[in-house]
């Protein structure tokens, strides 16, 4: 069974998720997107994307400082 997140900002489309690695913590960057009638994920990210992106990791950055 997959680890889930510890934690998950997100803003528009844009999404950070916390992982807990034993002594650590990463974060993942993606975006959502619709394809058709279908919901995916990407890592990529287009400008208009950037400003939610920064945001979405200072508030990541933040709960982490706090753990």
């Amino acid at each position: 069974m997959a680890k889930a997140p510890v934690a998950k900002f997100r803003i528009g489309f844009v999404e950070a998720a916390v992982w807990n690695n034993d002594k650590f913590h990463t974060v993942t960057l993606s975006r959502t997107y619709k394809d058709g009638e279908e919901y995916k994920t990407t890592d990529n990210l287009g400008q208009s994307d950037l400003l939610n992106a920064s945001k979405v990791l200072t508030r990541a950055e933040s709960w982490i400082a706090e753990q």
